[in-house]
């Protein structure tokens, strides 16, 4: 029974690890997308900060994050934006750069480069999970070694 639950935990890591990997890849295809968008610069509405934690236990960590909301005009259209979860706090009038979708120009971004970083920390856990999902279910604790031969006197 443990080595069954072993091997669904295995399952699971290895869909979290199929999950970051697919992430991986679409984020970075979406800020491929975005290269040519045209930029502007937009001003800061309004920040309000909040705790994040993750873990739990002695693992247990708090951070504190900003959600910025702000506002960029094209073509004498005013657009609102957010930014959720950064740890870059911005003050109220403060201005920086975004990108916007020439298409639909009411979305925009911050990120005004492609994040090859991004891609390899994801792909990265990725492969982490996959591997250790993987390690339970074909090698879970309690399975007799198939490699071991019997011997014959």
């Amino acid at each position: 029974m443990k080595r069954k639950i072993i091997a669904m935990v295995g399952v699971l890591f290895c869909l979290w690890g199929c999950y970051c990997i697919y992430f991986a890849f679409a984020n970075y295809q979406a800020q491929q997308s975005q290269k040519d968008w045209p930029v502007t610069d937009a001003v800061v509405d309004s920040v309000e900060q909040r705790w994040e934690s993750s873990g739990s236990g002695r693992h247990h960590s708090s951070r504190l994050v900003y959600d910025i909301t702000y506002e960029y005009t094209v073509s004498e259209t005013v657009y609102t934006g957010k930014i959720e979860g950064t740890v870059t706090k911005q003050e109220i009038g403060e201005t920086f750069t975004v990108k916007y979708d020439p298409e639909t120009p009411s979305v925009s971004t911050n990120i005004l480069a492609p994040q090859p970083e991004g891609l390899v920390a994801n792909l990265l856990g990725g492969l982490f999970f996959l591997a250790i999902g993987g390690w339970a279910i074909i090698f879970p604790p309690g399975r007799k070694n198939q490699l071991d031969f019997p011997t014959r006197l």
